[in-house]
């Protein structure tokens, strides 16, 4: 093995040196002497085991240049087959490495890592107690996946809080819906597209000839903790909105002349207005996307900025089955803005609402599960608003009392109150009434999750989605402005 080895790399420098500049085999001359030398002299011999001794070598030249280029061994690379798989067993994150930290770039939505809690730009510090300081991502995703049921514990900072948190999740068979979409108030379609994968482009193409069938013409596509996928599925489902022969993403690496363009080659599904929403959970093909409407005039972004994902990775195999996972470009949006390292900046910033740690210990206490037991067992019907009853008090329509007449959320948020007193929980009213529209939102979706499924609760969340009602306000502006021309 240790002739064959040296033999190999005796080789690689000899074929160097006839094609290549004399510096770059001069700068190589002393990687084989180093070799050599730890061969020979380390005083521990198990470690000087030639094929680690060259795999080490590798990864320390390649973690030099970005995190997103990387060494793939045998093991690693035969399985990325299961990146562009729509079913794997894991905990359903997809994570990156980011000024190098390990970080979750978005949660798969009805996933266990999910359901725990986990944010999009939480750093992982540690897997299992060990910490990930300097880990390969492909070291991580071995980490954190394995077999069904069994669980598996990350240490989290969320921002800045010097405070680590624990979360124990069990991992399981992660099968993702890629898109869905419904229709909402003011004949408005709504398609939120959860990765690019398998049949997303497929059923973002039903889901807008569903549209047609009511005529919509105003439109949200919700590319919010979307990590990316595939970049043939984000083309694809720009075509649907974007006119014959516009461009849609190009990349461009050292050699200028070797530009790739990727343009549309049909005509457009649909030509109305559409709001994009996206935040720094929106990554890769899902910048791309939202990248490709804004330079073409066809969408308004919404949101905080992308994460900035949008360089190429090409796979070069390698002699011993391994394999060479090498940046060799980056993707620019049709106007010629870089999107890796920067991100698609949104037209209209519109952060989304971060609880407080009070309500966020109120939710970690099972509090709004506890509360919609509750209600319902009172309310069986769920959340339709009561009658009002017809006051005692005969007042006209211009007395103040009828300015500050409580309506149905007034009411649920008073009694949600009341359950917390019931609780011995000291109510922080600053903290509640900045938190209003969040904690509507937790008690109505798991109002609608306990009483009628997981569906129901979808259809809640997005009703009561701060970020979605501003888009149906700027479709519904756009569609004005529009008809006054």
């Amino acid at each position: 093995m240790k002739k064959n080895v040296i033999f190999l790399i005796i080789l690689f420098l000899l074929t160097f040196n006839i094609y290549s500049k004399s510096d770059d085999y001069d700068a190589l001359k002393p990687l084989l002497e180093v070799y050599s030398l730890i061969r020979n002299n380390y005083v521990d011999e198990e470690k000087t085991d030639p094929d680690e001794l060259i795999q080490n070598a590798i990864k320390g030249m390649i973690n030099s240049i970005d995190p997103f280029s990387q060494y793939l061994d045998k093991q690693a690379y035969k399985d990325m087959s299961e990146d562009t798989k729509a079913e794997f067993g894991g905990l359903g994150i997809e994570i990156s490495i980011k000024d190098g930290q390990l970080i979750v770039v978005a949660p798969f939505e009805g996933t266990p890592a999910y359901e725990a809690g986990i944010k999009a730009g939480d750093k992982i510090m540690q897997i299992d107690g060990e910490s990930t300081k300097g880990i390969e991502i492909m070291d991580a995703v071995h980490k954190l996946r394995g077999t069904p049921g069994t669980k598996v514990t990350i240490t989290i900072q969320r921002g800045q809080n010097p405070i680590w948190k624990d979360y124990t999740i069990t991992r399981a068979i992660i099968k993702i819906e890629t898109v869905r979409s419904a229709l909402l108030e003011d004949n408005i379609g709504y398609i939120r597209i959860v990765e690019f994968m398998g049949d997303a482009a497929e059923k973002v193409k039903n889901a807008l000839n569903e549209f047609k069938k009511s005529k919509v013409e105003k439109l949200i596509i919700d590319l919010r903790d979307n990590p990316g996928g595939l970049l043939d599925a984000s083309i694809k489902i720009a075509e649907y909105f974007l006119p014959k022969g516009s461009m849609i993403v190009y990349t461009e690496g050292r050699d200028k002349n070797k530009r790739i363009e990727f343009k549309s080659e049909n005509n457009p599904l649909f030509k109305g207005n559409i709001v994009v929403l996206i935040n720094k959970g929106s990554a890769s093909a899902s910048e791309i996307l939202a990248g490709a409407l804004q330079d073409n005039k066809k969408a308004v972004i919404v949101g905080t900025t992308s994460f900035g994902k949008g360089s190429v990775q090409t796979i070069i195999p390698l002699s011993n089955n391994s394999a060479l996972r090498l940046t060799t470009a980056q993707y620019m949006t049709p106007n010629g803005k870089k999107i890796h390292g920067v991100g698609i900046e949104p037209d209209i910033v519109l952060e989304e609402p971060v609880p407080s740690s009070w309500t966020s210990t109120l939710y970690e206490k099972n509090y709004f599960d506890d509360y919609a037991t509750e209600y319902l067992k009172i309310n069986p019907e769920g959340l339709k608003p009561h009658k009002e009853k017809k006051s005692e008090v005969k007042v006209s329509e211009t007395n103040i009392k009828v300015l500050f007449k409580k309506d149905f959320d007034d009411e649920l948020l008073d009694d949600f109150k009341r359950f917390l007193r019931n609780k011995n929980e000291e109510i922080m009213q600053q903290e509640f009434i900045a938190d209003r529209e969040i904690i509507l939102k937790w008690i109505k979706t798991s109002i609608a999750r306990k009483q009628k499924g997981r569906f129901e609760e979808r259809k809640v969340a997005i009703e009561n989605d701060i970020q979605i009602k501003r888009a149906i306000n700027i479709l519904n502006t756009l569609y004005k402005l529009q008809a006054l021309k």
